[in-house]
């Protein structure tokens, strides 16, 4: 069985069932093995721009029995798309990238859900997807490698009102990320976050309470 690392099982958890989903920019593939194999009823196509990182991906499936099972195809971003193709998932690039490729909306028609997990620029993420036509069903971040990720899952729709820097995440909630100290571990979190427009100043004290002035 495959071992995922943290971030990437954060992502997986994020898949439904019953889809047919491209992972834009594959890499090595573990997350479309991991997939296969423990979702009920998923088609898969693995993609990436470049031809060094598929031919990882195909010796992947292959060592793991799965050749045939997940299909893969050197492709830039989600053009073209197979009309059956009905999820997108996009892991591990930065948040302006992720953007750029969700923006083409002419091939976005049969698409019901999109998963993102941008590592910076999260407010111009959540943006592209209101701006698309999707509302933030769920979202969560997770640091691995002194690197915070975000990751969500949009279904089609719109949501009244989003703040596009805190999205569905609670300011008082230590596991969404927004903790700020004097550590060198969490003060990451503030360049990670991306909202310097709109902080001023946060003081975080012994009772994890996150005080907050605007600009």
């Amino acid at each position: 069985m495959i071992k995922l690392s943290k971030r990437l099982q954060l992502v997986a958890s994020f898949v439904p069932d019953n889809s047919y989903l491209i992972d834009v920019g594959c890499d090595h593939a573990f997350l479309d093995i991991y997939l296969y194999n423990n979702l009920k009823n998923i088609k898969i196509l693995a993609t990436d721009i470049n031809e060094n990182p598929l031919k990882i991906a195909e010796e992947n499936i292959n060592k793991y029995g799965l050749k045939g099972k997940i299909k893969l195809k050197l492709q830039d971003g989600i053009i073209n798309l197979d009309k059956e193709i009905d999820t997108i998932v996009i892991a591990g690039m930065g948040g302006i990238l992720i953007s750029d490729i969700l923006s083409q909306k002419e091939y976005l028609e049969n698409i019901k859900t999109i998963i993102v997990s941008p590592n910076n620029d999260f407010e111009i993420v959540r943006k592209t997807l209101s701006k698309i036509g999707f509302m933030i069903q769920k979202e969560a971040l997770i640091t691995e490698k002194k690197i915070t990720y975000l990751v969500i899952r949009a279904k089609r729709g719109k949501r009244k009102r989003i703040n596009y820097f805190f999205g569905t995440l609670k300011a008082n909630n230590l596991e969404c990320g927004l903790l700020i100290s004097a550590s060198r571990e969490h003060i990451s979190f503030v360049p990670a976050l991306a909202f310097p427009s709109i902080l001023a100043s946060a003081t975080v004290c012994l009772s994890t309470k996150l005080s907050i002035k605007s600009v």
